[in-house]
């Protein structure tokens, strides 16, 4: 368990209420969120780490941590939803933003590619119209398609328990700033 620089959490039961503000566990409550980490992970709660993990980072960081995780476990670096998540994190600027959210409405709904795609659009700036006054997405919501895109990609496959571990060992690498 390494140090999580990029996260600005100080209280793991906090960062929890982010993932599911109904079941927060009071044992989490007092406890460094990297420790509650380590916990969930040796409990076997593989598939909610991913969650937490994901909440625990910045925006921009999520997205990098599941375009990273998505490339490892199998996803072609050259599918035009990665393509379009690479040149968002080289430029994220809000026309890329938007063209990877136009690529992702036209993509299956259920799939990997377009929930990254949805999370980068949901990651900041306005969620309205360009013409339109502007709305900011909610807080958690990249959060939550980064890890439903990781989870998803993992168990289109075989052996998604080691596509998961693989996951959390790149979002603590994320985290750390590496």
């Amino acid at each position: 368990m390494g140090e999580w620089k990029l996260s600005t959490w100080a209280d793991a039961a906090q960062l929890a209420a982010s993932v599911n503000r109904r079941e927060v566990p009071a044992e989490a409550r007092g406890i460094a969120p990297a420790a509650w980490f380590a916990l969930l992970r040796e409990g076997g709660e593989e598939t909610y780490a991913v969650n937490y993990i994901a909440h625990a980072m910045p925006r921009y960081e999520c997205v990098i941590w599941a375009v990273r995780t998505m490339i490892e476990i199998g996803i072609d670096r050259a599918d035009p939803a990665i393509v379009a998540a690479l040149r968002w994190i080289d430029n994220p600027s809000d026309r890329l933003r938007r063209a990877a959210a136009e690529l992702g409405e036209s993509l299956d709904d259920e799939t990997p590619q377009a929930l990254l795609c949805k999370a980068i659009f949901l990651s900041g700036g306005s969620i309205s119209e360009e013409d339109l006054p502007a709305i900011q997405p909610p807080p958690d919501v990249c959060a939550k398609l980064a890890a439903a895109a990781v989870l998803t990609a993992a168990f289109k496959g075989k052996d998604p328990p080691a596509k998961i571990a693989t996951s959390l060992q790149i979002a603590e690498t994320v985290l750390a700033g590496a």
